[in-house]
């Protein structure tokens, strides 16, 4: 809190100094300069962007979005969607996720739940976003452990970097889906004058069931993977996958001469529901149930409904998640020699979500965070350029109720790192250090597996220490040499380590969401990720391309290991044998072993030719990754994307554009130890936009795009609900977005 309260103080104290009136104004140009895809340097056009990461803004973000962040992103290479049915989707980079691709707004984690489990949503809204950064690989010398996949940044503008130019400007947006008559609408206003700038914005989405081309379960993956052969289908439709997401913000901002300090309120609620194991409960067999309650007469089943019928016996489960976020940002751009910007960033993040079951409210997780940044970037040479910070987090995570299968734990982390760049002639060298400190305090003294009333325990408790402290080490080095003045070669070697989340260490109990009894371990210790990657970014008039292949030797690679057996919810008991889709869940312990991760990811586009209406512009693209244990049986890491490649043609110019986009998904024949093989597919999309201008101030954007045009049955290989629930059938979006 001494340290929050002194960074505070920044603004006052940047307000006092008395630069050029324009040095704010500038250097905000420069910084937006700084993101532009090509700069130009003399007579050589030098890419300003790492063929590791990708930005999307503008139309090319517009034409992505999506009801969830991974949907949204699910097209840049190298990044795949972890849908848990749609009211949930995840990015997965490079086969990572979770725990280790951390999600920020402006630099600042979301602090939601979805590091814990892959039925829990991202708490944003891709609505609202303006940019969309994608970093491949490590970016834990600036952002932690939880980054050592890569990370993305959301960018939304909430807190206002501008005074807008007229009294009120913004933007309404309203979009209608036909699958499952999805709609979604939005606004922002941004308003101020002289010094004072301020943005208001809000957002609603709805959608019905998720409508699909055939059945919801993989009858055959199920009987594979749980031998049973006896279930209830559903068909065209996903049944409990409605959602409904309410939110907003409000920010405000004062940008001086030569600084800028400004804070944001945002909420955000969102409701959703799980695809369920089986649709339905059969009279006459209980689908397997009558092995757990004998003697029951099936024409009791309508009489004793709110205990004996469907929804009693197989509950829906659904989400109902909130969260309340407080953001604070200041920038101050002294008139200190080599000091470029001093940079403040702090955010409280209040998240809840509850499980209801069967219309009741089970679980409730919830996850208070404060985390904050503080950075000096100075140019002391002209040719070295860099940056020095500090990065702290406090945490305090609860899980309680009927399936609170991990303790109430309080943490904190603290984190200092520096980064510089050194430029001469062709080349430019990186280099990175950091080291960060991470504790989590257990508010019980043992982990307890459930046992059922009256009967001994069947398994020794578990005794946890009073804290559990681990120290991550991080370096990275990257050098580009710049060959021509259109391409350039980027090598990055890191080697960053990440300590175990709360819930690899002390998870215990059945969580049916996920349809998983969990079982933590409390002597995991660092995971150690060795990477080298190679990139090639070519920029020119007409063609660009980018190839990035890599390695990664994972030391300790945290894991969850599949054991023999099956609980029982409602008996709390252990058994050899899965009884029932309602009942059983699959054990899976947290374990560790050494493992090694390969794959490429490429993407070029080229101008065919340039007419009086617009350009024809061909784009072909392609990523794969493989993954497997490096010791013991060298089995598959489970859930990885497969093999995708295609090709995206597009027509148009900056009033209108049009384009079709096809994508192989190859059959994913490597799932894992006790997973199930996905097959291949092919996905069709197309869209068409325009900009009616006419109506200055008013741009108003048209668009139109179709999803999944050939209605083919997708199931999604890293997904955990890939054989209980595929991806949406077609679908096409129509909708408006009117900008002033």
């Amino acid at each position: 809190m001494t340290l929050t309260a002194f960074l505070l103080t920044l603004s006052p104290l940047a307000s006092a100094a008395d630069p050029a009136a324009t040095d704010f104004e500038r250097s905000t140009v420069d910084d937006e300069i700084a993101l532009d895809t090509v700069e130009v340097i003399g007579d050589r056009t030098k890419s300003t962007i790492a063929p590791q990461t990708s930005e999307l803004r503008g139309d090319a973000l517009y034409r992505q979005q999506a009801d969830t962040l991974g949907k949204t992103l699910e097209n840049q290479m190298g990044v795949a969607n972890a849908s848990f049915g749609p009211g949930v989707g995840v990015p997965v980079i490079r086969g990572l996720s979770g725990s280790r691709v951390r999600i920020m707004q402006d630099g600042i984690g979301s602090h939601d739940a979805s590091f814990l489990s892959p039925d829990h949503a991202v708490a944003i809204e891709p609505l609202f976003a303006e940019q969309i950064e994608v970093v491949r690989g490590p970016g834990t010398i600036r952002y932690g452990g939880n980054a050592i996949g890569g990370f993305v940044d959301v960018k939304d503008n909430r807190i206002p970097e501008k005074v807008p130019g007229r009294v009120i400007e913004g933007a309404v947006e309203n979009r209608f889906d036909t699958n499952a008559d999805g709609t979604n609408a939005g606004f922002k206003f941004d308003l101020g004058r002289e010094q004072l700038a301020m943005r208001v914005a809000g957002f609603h989405r709805n959608r019905n069931d998720t409508e699909i081309p055939g059945a919801a379960i993989d009858a055959g993956a199920v009987r594979q993977q749980f031998g049973l052969n006896k279930l209830i289908n559903a068909y065209g439709t996903i049944p409990n996958t409605d959602s409904e997401s309410v939110g907003g913000s409000l920010g405000l901002s004062w940008l001086g001469e030569s600084a800028m300090a400004g804070l944001s309120v945002g909420h955000f609620t969102n409701r959703y529901g799980v695809p369920k194991g089986t649709h339905g409960i059969d009279p006459s067999d209980l689908d397997g149930l009558e092995l757990l309650l004998p003697d029951i007469d099936p024409a009791l089943l309508d009489e004793f409904a709110d205990i004996l019928g469907a929804e009693a016996l197989n509950p829906s489960i659904r989400i109902d998640m909130r969260q309340t976020r407080y953001d604070f940002k200041s920038d101050w751009y002294p008139r200190l020699p080599g000091i470029e910007k001093v940079a403040f960033r702090y955010g409280i993040v209040d998240y809840a979500h509850t499980e209801v079951e069967g219309g009741l409210p089970f679980t409730t997780f919830t996850n208070q965070v404060g985390e904050g940044r503080f950075e000096i970037h100075h140019t002391f040479f002209d040719a070295l350029t860099g940056s020095f910070g500090a990065h702290w987090q406090d945490r305090e995570f609860a899980a309680l109720g009927v399936e609170s299968f991990v303790p109430p734990t309080q943490g904190d982390t603290l984190g200092l790192f520096t980064l510089q760049k050194l430029q001469f002639g062709d080349w430019t060298l990186e280099a990175g250090l950091r080291t960060e400190r991470l504790r989590i305090d257990p508010s019980t003294d043992y982990l307890r597996f459930p046992t059922p009333p009256g009967l001994p325990p069947r398994f020794a408790d578990i005794a946890l220490p009073d804290s559990l402290q681990f120290r991550a080490d991080t370096a990275s080095l990257s050098g580009r040499w710049d060959f021509s003045r259109d391409a350039g070669l980027t090598l990055t070697l890191s080697r960053a380590k990440r300590a175990p989340d709360i819930q690899e260490l002390l998870a215990i109990g059945p969580h049916l969401a996920t349809r998983n009894f969990e079982v933590g371990n409390v002597k995991l210790g660092n995971e150690t990720v060795n990477l080298a990657d190679l990139g090639l970014d070519w920029q020119s008039e007409r063609l660009s391309l980018k190839l990035n292949g890599y390695y990664n030797w994972s030391d300790d690679y945290i894991y969850q290991k599949r054991l023999s057996g099956f609980y029982s919810y409602h008996q709390s008991q252990f058994y050899a044998d899965c009884v029932s889709l309602v009942d059983c869940l699959p054990i899976y312990a947290y374990d560790q072993r050494n493992a090694w991760f390969t794959g490429y990811e490429a993407e070029a586009q080229a101008v065919l030719a340039d007419t009086g209406l617009g350009r024809l512009k061909l784009t072909l693209f392609s990523d794969w990754v493989r993954g497997r244990f490096a010791d013991g049986d060298r089995s598959d890491v489970p859930r990885l994307p497969p093999l995708r490649f295609g090709a995206e043609l597009g027509f148009g110019d900056a009033i209108w554009n049009a384009s079709i986009r096809y994508t192989r998904g190859e059959a994913q024949s490597h799932p894992g130890n006790a997973e199930t093989a996905t097959a291949g597919y092919h996905l069709l999309a197309a869209g068409a936009d325009y900009h009616w201008k006419s109506l200055e101030p008013l741009d108003l954007w048209l668009f139109a795009k179709a999803n999944n045009l050939l209605n083919e049955e997708v199931r999604n290989s890293v997904s955990f609900l890939r054989n209980f629930a595929p991806e949406p059938g077609r679908s096409v979006v129509i909708g408006f977005r009117a900008t002033f």
